[in-house]
């Protein structure tokens, strides 16, 4: 399991995201407060506020694949 904190800063950036994820197998979910939801879900994901940053959470044997594909998401410190 992985985890990194990602800005998704509009919807077209959302619809990218979740087009990435679909490519590959896998269970990813965004933690937000104490719930966390399907990261694969575009209505899930509309629904919540896109002015914060998240915690993408990533279990997959892909994990590094999908890490390098995701990089403009990703929060760096």
């Amino acid at each position: 399991m992985r985890s990194v904190m990602i800005q998704l800063r509009s919807i077209k950036e959302l619809h990218t995201f979740i087009d990435i994820l679909e490519q590959y197998p896998g269970n990813y979910e965004i933690a937000s407060g104490s719930y966390a939801v399907s990261a694969k879900s575009l209505m899930t994901l509309l629904s919540l506020d896109l002015s914060k940053p998240f915690k993408l959470i990533i279990t997959s044997n892909d994990a590094d694949e999908v890490l390098q594909k995701i990089q403009p998401f990703i929060l760096h410190e």
